[in-house]
């Protein structure tokens, strides 16, 4: 059942297709991320969905393609793409499509090497005048002159972003038709941007094809780039670019850089906005330094004269501030993912607003945010019911009144939908989509049952509580708590196929979003900082024995399970040590066990800032805004005191209590976690638990090492093994009682 539930296609993106007239009917593109256990591989693949005003959505079908970049020019009418070319020499190719006719080529295979494709620095942007368009790629190491130049230490993005370390700019332009071809010749131009700062997520100024906005990565004052997947507090800017000469023939062109934001704030995903003859520039905010993951901010800057913050200009406006403590209304504060989407504007009489996917407690939801009026104007769109456990995540919009988007929950996977908001404010909803699945699968999905638990006594901590089918005796099936990392993540009520086809299995998945969870406002995230290894483990704890009550499990031998990874494997280390005989067996997937053993990870940050330690994080390039903060010192050398706080912190611990299986999955690739926390605490439990005789196998432990895995271990060969090693350890530990 696991195959055939992660082979179901996952909704990544979306695009309208045609966005022009008022009484259009919208076709809508859908990309998707498809894992094939045949090939051992993740396919992108799309699919066109054209939905009439009246009557029933069409869909065509899947199919592969070699995109890994596409955007919109202004108007509609033109389009961008960046294709990626397997097994060929060509291996790069840049596209511009004219209303379906192809008006410029170029192969780039040999100018840079991979286009930029994740969330983190791509970009893909027309200019005003549609005759260019800015892209990240790799740039070409320098040629090496001397031994210094082939072999000084650059360092690259850290974990998930392994070898990206020439983030650079290019610009593509087309204006002069060749006689021959009757095609754009186009010119390929590198930016040539500021020393010490890495430059991403670039777009066009709508005002001028001679201004581009970006965010710009900085260096750490000892000279490294802490990785950045996850993380929302590096030193990270909104710039203003002015390129100095026109592209020609040159191949690279010089930029004046400006910041535009202050040094305390890590700001990024610049977005434009055009209304009423302005334009605005907007941007996701949060502190730079201490909690990774903490409440963002939402900001616009006035840039209708392109004019910046730091000469005095314009000041930048907020329009989504932190929120403490959820208010009457039940928001929480703006927690989306690392980007606003690609098209995320909605029309209104009374103004523009964006739309973004934020978490909600338990629950992803789409917010409509006002450009307009108050701070926190902010309304949530999807359906507020207690039947409702969907998690929801918007995809694109029209830029008028229209957007698709995507609903899932345990029982239902990945349905898509057109939302549609009348001029009252209200949204009309439409399912246009949804997987084709076999018979029995959709039966057994029907089976599962999913529900949202305070914990009693815990403040604003809840479980997300998974159940599959009722037993026939009434038994209480066994229970298994599931931690999730971060830790300031949050697990959702969205679609997992891991999780529902343990509940298809028989078990009851618990979730506990402990203290320090995004979603649930500032004060409840923070409260965890210097706490860790205490409070998360007590809230923990709590909600097992919450449940168990209330009857949702029960105590005793095979009946309580627990895993997690990262800083989940973190607690799941910590509760089998502290509370030894609660759980039955564990599960561990590249856990932190280890505080003091910061050398071999990209986020040495996070030892100390999680913990309560100071890890001053400074800019290298501050604003005039910045000239009355006090010079940061360095960041920490470990001392031995501080060494010491974090061993008594870690799961090792408490290693001498464990006395239940344990099964350690690690991830050989893995630069966030170092592989040898995992494999030390192996060692450890392996010396414990040498000449144990219990006589059912309790005392025993296991590992896997999964080569050119890192750390989400979510490689499709790497997925499957998990879900049947997860499979055969927990049914073990039940049957063995």
């Amino acid at each position: 059942m696991y195959s055939l539930l992660a082979e179901i296609p996952v909704p990544t993106g979306a695009q309208f297709i045609n966005t022009n007239g008022e009484h259009d009917t919208p076709v809508v593109e859908i990309t998707y991320s498809v894992r094939d256990h045949v090939r051992n591989a993740k396919r992108t693949m799309t699919k066109s969905i054209v939905v009439p005003p009246n009557g029933g959505a069409v869909a065509s079908l899947l199919q592969d393609v070699d995109i890994v970049g596409q955007a919109l020019s202004p108007s509609g009418n033109k389009r961008a793409l960046l294709r990626n070319l397997k097994g060929s020499k060509t291996a790069r190719i840049i596209e511009i499509w004219n209303k379906g006719v192809l008006e410029a080529e170029m192969d780039v295979t040999e100018q840079h090497g991979d286009f930029y494709a994740h969330e983190y620095l791509s970009s893909l942007s027309f200019s005003s005048t549609e005759s260019s368009i800015l892209y990240v790629a790799e740039g070409k190491a320098p040629e090496a002159k001397n031994v210094f130049d082939k072999y000084r230490f650059n360092p690259d993005f850290g974990e998930g972003l392994d070898g990206k370390r020439r983030p650079t700019l290019y610009l593509f332009s087309w204006n002069k038709l060749s006689s021959t071809t009757f095609q754009n010749q186009g010119i390929l131009t590198r930016l040539k941007t500021l020393d010490g700062v890495r430059f991403g997520q670039a777009i066009f100024s709508p005002n001028s094809d001679k201004i581009v906005y970006a965010t710009g990565y900085e260096f750490t004052k000892d000279g490294r780039i802490l990785g950045i997947k996850s993380c929302y507090n590096r030193p990270t800017g909104i710039w203003q670019l002015q390129l100095e000469t026109e592209p020609e023939d040159a191949e690279e062109i010089s930029t004046k850089a400006e910041k535009l934001t202050p040094s305390h704030l890590s700001c990024r995903s610049p977005r434009i906005v055009q209304h009423d003859g302005r334009s605005q520039l907007v941007w996701l905010s949060a502190p730079s330094g201490g909690a990774h993951i903490a409440t963002q901010e939402l900001y616009s800057l006035d840039i209708t004269s392109d004019a910046s913050t730091s000469l005095g200009g314009v000041e930048p406006q907020v329009h989504v501030a932190v929120v403490d403590t959820p208010g009457s209304d039940g928001f929480p504060g703006l927690y989306p993912t690392y980007n606003i989407p690609k098209d995320f504007l909605l029309a209104s009489s009374t103004g523009p607003s964006i739309l973004l996917r934020s978490q909600w407690g338990s629950r992803t939801v789409i917010l409509d945010i006002s450009l307009q009026g108050r701070i926190n104007d902010v309304k949530n769109l999807t359906p507020q019911t207690a039947e409702d456990i969907f998690s929801w995540n918007v995809l694109a919009t029209d830029s008028k009144s229209r957007f698709v988007c995507v609903r899932s929950s345990p029982s239902v996977p990945y349905e898509i939908l057109l939302g549609e908001v009348d001029s009252a404010g209200s949204v009309s909803w439409r399912v246009i989509d949804r997987p084709t699945l076999p018979e029995f699968v959709s039966s057994a999905l029907n089976t599962v049952r999913a529900t949202i638990m305070p914990i009693s006594g815990r403040g604003l901590v809840e479980t997300v509580v998974i159940l599959g089918k009722k037993t026939e005796d009434g038994t209480i099936p066994p229970c298994i708590t599931s931690l999730h990392g971060g830790p300031h993540g949050t697990s959702s009520t969205a679609f997992s196929a891991t999780t529902t086809a343990l509940a298809l299995e028989g078990y009851t998945i618990s979730f506990p979003n402990y203290t320090g969870s995004p979603g649930f406002g500032e004060t409840f995230l923070q409260d965890l900082v210097g706490k860790c290894g205490d409070l998360d483990v007590q809230d923990c704890i709590a909600a097992a024995r919450h449940l168990v009550s209330i009857g949702v499990s029960e105590e005793g031998p095979g009946k309580q399970l627990i895993t997690g990874g990262s800083h989940g494997g973190f607690l799941a280390a910590h509760l089998i040590g502290q509370f030894p005989t609660f759980f039955s067996a564990a599960i561990m997937c590249n856990p932190v066990t280890t505080c003091g053993e910061i050398a071999n990870t990209d986020i040495p940050d996070w030892y100390y800032a999680e913990f309560g330690h100071p890890y001053p994080i400074s800019s290298s390039h501050p604003i005039a805004a910045d000239t009355q903060e006090q010079p940061k010192p360095n960041p920490p050398l470990l001392l031995t005191e501080t060494f010491n706080a974090l061993r008594i912190a870690s799961p090792i611990a408490h290693v001498d209590s464990v006395c239940i299986p344990v099964l350690l999955l690690v991830g050989a690739a893995d630069r966030r976690v170092s592989p040898m926390q995992g494999i030390e605490y192996y060692h450890a439990l392996k010396a414990r638990y040498a000449g144990g005789k219990d006589g059912k196998g309790k005392r025993k432990v296991e590992m896997l090492i999964f080569e050119g895995e890192s750390h989400p271990m979510d490689g499709v060969e790497a997925a499957k093994a998990w879900f049947e090693a997860m499979k055969e350890w927990f049914g073990d530990a039940v049957a063995n009682v």
